[in-house]
């Protein structure tokens, strides 16, 4: 048996807390007002032991309408609800709008719990029974079991525990792979061990010892104790209720409605994108800009509802809407909310999150609502798809595509593989990480990338390529220069760049070696061999009437090519006479470990001017190096 969370709803004083004291034989009002006063105020919590050795964790919820933001706060993580209902009062207020919160939040598993049989004749049993029917037609719990107990005297607590039973065979058991998320709903300190949350893990797996992200505020924690029903333990699975140990936050840090989470897994940010739908029973229209109370998971939050496809929402209409936060949100793509009039307080509707973290979206966009509704229909392989498209230009990481789409990363590996194969996404993976891209944006860059080169190899016609820092702007403001580095690698491999040494160039290009450069190349060589060791400027190997510019990046070409050699900037020769320099004077170093400046005049029968311009042209080429003395050159070991 996997572990299940049992939640209760249901209208005030129909018994919901003494049916668990029958379930259980525990007592989950704690605070001293609601034992005094006799009424649930805040989430209570206990558990029992299933017939296999499995665990059902138990949330009663309050059923007072002045506490409906602390039974929406319970829902959180609920996987079977155990509608209570009075026999001798039947369906109230309360437990209508109970009906409604859970069906908008998504509850799939329902037990209605006729109590207080003790109290009525079982002709009105029958009765309130078909009346309950009645109401339940049109909602989620319409086809849920009817249970008929006492929990005053226990009579039928025992059917209903194998009806519970039955029913938690048939819910699908929370994923532990994948990232943890725990929505905090207590918070409190204890004397030696510090702060304590408690809450419902809806996903993945907490270990003593690991490292936490406290959303909103994303700052660190430690978990240094974990409790499981009362009971020490090295881990809490998802499906399980769990108190842990925190260090790293105060008590002040957190409170109901933070949320415990693997790094980068979830977005905080003020705006979120919805499906919002209004209740048909409500009779309240949503407008735009209509302030709301707002919650999901364990938060309660105000905000404004920014309608993006109409003017208003009438009751039993849905629409896309961005819900504007007055604080931070710590919420997931995927997850269900319900939302209260201002004021008066009342439940008039809820939705679905789509995106968290939105920017600013302007009304009546075509481009906004057909991305919206894609995400809303959309399978997930189209979700990942629309989230990474999204990025544009900029890539994703494979951790921020679970945390913006709320898939596990294990559902969205096998949607990731496919749209690579089909060549609707371009990855990218560097030291550990990959980064993912729409092929559309790569395009777009790739586009770019070539175009710049064009441009630059256009205006410098006799370079053999780009430098690195000629294009990697284009790059760098996409993504970090590791990665940029790997693009430009597979850019290279499918051919469709490339390089040579420290250059880059497009495809196919060959550098010009057009009239100019020939007639370039034959005064060089004419001057040089005329010269030998005294060498030849720039300006005297240049024909008439060429530029200067146009010359230096001709004499540039042609020294990258090995068809001449530049001594001293702006001095040239031919390779020949400064592989022979490097000879002769290698043969010296040889024997004597030591060489002057007029030593190399004399070898070489040039002036001192020269054979000074020689030694520094072996010395950047690391066959020499100064000793003391200007004049001197030792071996350059």
């Amino acid at each position: 048996m996997h572990n299940v969370i049992i939640g209760t709803a249901g209208h005030i004083d129909h018994g919901k807390t003494t049916l668990i004291r029958a379930l259980t034989g525990r007592d989950t009002d704690r605070l001293e007002e609601e034992k005094k006063r006799g009424i649930t105020i805040d989430l209570g919590f206990t558990w029992f032991d299933l017939p296999d050795g499995g665990r059902a964790g138990i949330i009663d919820v309050p059923g007072h309408e002045r506490f409906i933001h602390n039974m929406a706060a319970g829902v959180a993580g609920m996987d079977l609800v155990l509608l209570v209902i009075a026999a001798d009062e039947g369906v109230m207020p309360q437990t209508r709008e109970h009906m409604d919160i859970l069906s908008l939040l998504g509850v799939e598993h329902y037990i209605i719990v006729l109590n207080k049989c003790d109290l009525v004749d079982g002709e009105w049993l029958d009765m309130v029974e078909s009346e309950i029917r009645e109401e339940m037609q049109e909602t989620a719990l319409k086809d849920a079991p009817v249970v008929r107990v006492s929990a005053s005297d226990g009579s039928g607590v025992e059917t209903l525990k194998k009806e519970i039973v039955r029913m938690a065979e048939q819910i699908s058991p929370r994923s532990g792979a994948g990232r943890a998320r725990l929505p905090v709903d207590r918070v409190f300190s204890v004397p030696g061990f510090g702060t304590v949350v408690t809450g419902t893990l809806l996903g993945g797996r907490i270990r003593k010892g690991d490292s936490l992200c406290l959303y909103p505020a994303k700052s660190w924690c430690r978990v240094r104790g974990i409790q499981v029903y009362q009971t020490e333990q090295e881990e809490c699975a998802a499906g399980q209720r769990a108190a842990l140990n925190l260090s790293g936050v105060s008590r002040e840090e957190v409170r109901r409605g933070c949320v415990l989470a693997s790094e980068d897994t979830i977005r905080s940010g003020r705006n979120i994108d919805v499906k919002l739908s209004v209740l048909k029973n409500s009779g309240r229209v949503i407008k735009n800009q209509t302030r709301l109370h707002f919650y999901s998971g364990t938060s309660e939050l105000l905000c404004r509802a920014v309608l993006l496809d109409r003017e208003e929402l009438m009751p039993g209409e849905s629409g896309y809407a961005q819900l504007r936060m007055e604080s931070d949100t710590a919420l997931c793509p995927g997850d269900r909310f319900v939302v209260r009039f201002y004021s008066p307080l009342e439940t008039i509707g809820g939705g679905v999150i789509l995106e968290t973290d939105a920017p600013r979206e302007r009304r009546f966009r075509a481009e906004v609502l057909e991305r919206l509704r894609r995400r809303e229909e959309g399978g997930e392989k189209e979700l990942v798809e629309l989230q990474i498209r999204k990025h544009g230009k900029s890539l994703i990481s494979a951790e921020e595509l679970v945390a913006e789409t709320g898939v596990e990363r294990s559902r969205i590996e096998p949607c990731v593989l496919e749209l690579q194969k089909e060549g609707r996404i371009f990855a990218i993976e560097t030291k550990g990480e990959r980064f993912l891209w729409h092929a559309d944006e790569e395009k777009e860059v790739r586009n770019a990338i070539l175009a710049e080169m064009e441009e630059y190899l256009a205006r410098y016609p006799y370079r053999r390529g780009v430098p690195a820092s000629g294009f990697r702007g284009t790059l760098l403001a996409c993504m970090k220069k590791t990665a940029a580095e790997v693009y430009v690698e597979s850019l290279i491999q499918a051919g469709v760049i490339g390089k040579q040494g420290d250059v880059y160039f497009p495809a196919g290009y060959r550098t010009r070696e057009d009239r100019d450069y020939c007639a370039v190349k034959e005064k060089l060589t004419r001057e040089a061999e005329r010269a030998g060791y005294s060498f030849v400027s720039g300006e005297r190997a240049l024909p008439e009437k060429m530029t200067e510019e146009q010359g230096g990046e001709i004499l540039r070409l042609l020294t990258e090519q090995g068809a001449a050699a530049e001594v001293v900037p702006g001095i040239y020769t031919l390779p020949e006479y400064m592989e022979r320099a490097e000879r002769e004077i290698g043969k010296k170093l040889d024997e004597t470990g030591k060489i002057t400046v007029v030593q190399v005049r004399d070898l070489f029968g040039t002036s001192r001017k020269c054979a000074k311009q020689i030694l520094d042209y072996t010395d950047r080429r690391g066959l020499t190096r100064k000793d003391g003395a200007e004049t001197e050159r030792v071996k350059n070991r």
